[in-house]
């Protein structure tokens, strides 16, 4: 319902603009202009031809006032909404505000990267079929990339595994999931390291705010870090196929 409020409020207000345009009322006055003429021609001589030409242009008229009104009115909000865009542009730029990307930069990141590391929760991104990333993993499993995913070692993150050994196929020793003590992971939002074994390495974090899908572009020095935890927990703590083998 509000939806549909909405879009009729909308349409009404361009009438409204269109109608109370200075072009529009210009040419309204014009047409009166031209129907007293054809009245007082009328009056003292009446001739049909005349009156159905003058009816035709004042018709003709009104149908290129609102024509007009409506050209002007669409170049001026075209406008208008190009300026709002280059204003925020340049709000983003002296913010220094470039390093936030959106999900379809995530996925070009994503696709072709040889080794991707992701320090997760939830898995959400890697679970969400509908969402670009779950495509992207799925694109680089079925072409033989590899991915590393360090999660914490609590009973939710049996049944994510589980949720994602369903939903995408994979080779032995392609995907490696590393079960991290609690106390050890010290990650809240999902983090994620594009080419983790090369030193063009991009780190991405993903902020925490479910209405958002956008993401934080790292530093190289903070993503080095990164790789540096993630090594530490692979050397320290055993992978979620050798736990459950080992059992």
């Amino acid at each position: 319902m509000e939806i549909g409020s909405s879009s009729s409020s909308t349409k009404t207000g361009w009438i409204n603009q269109v109608i109370r345009h200075p072009i529009t009322i210009s040419l309204y006055y014009a047409a009166a202009m031209v129907v007293a003429l054809v009245y007082s021609t009328v009056q003292s001589d009446f001739n049909s031809r005349i009156f159905v030409w003058s009816a035709l242009g004042v018709a003709v008229l009104l149908f290129s006032s609102i024509l007009v009104s409506a050209l002007f009115f669409r170049i001026g909000r075209k406008e208008e909404f190009e300026d709002r865009i280059a204003d925020m542009k340049e709000f983003i730029n002296a913010q220094h505000m470039g390093w936030i990307v959106n999900d379809k930069f995530i996925r070009a990141l994503e696709v072709g990267s040889s080794e991707t590391w992701v320090f997760t929760r939830k898995l959400h991104n890697d679970l969400d079929q509908a969402g670009e990333i779950f495509q992207a993993v799925r694109s680089n499993l079925n072409a033989g990339l590899k991915y590393v995913y360090f999660v914490p070692d609590v009973p939710s993150s049996y049944d994510v595994i589980d949720r994602y050994r369903k939903l995408h196929s994979f080779k032995s020793g392609q995907v490696t999931f590393y079960l991290v003590p609690q106390e050890y992971f010290a990650f809240y939002t999902e983090v994620v390291i594009y080419n983790a074994n090369n030193p063009e390495r991009v780190g991405i974090e993903w902020l925490p705010q479910s209405q958002l899908n956008y993401y934080i572009a790292m530093d190289g020095e903070h993503t080095d870090e990164l790789v540096g935890i993630g090594r530490m927990y692979a050397a320290k703590f055993p992978d979620y196929g050798e736990r459950f083998s080992a059992a």
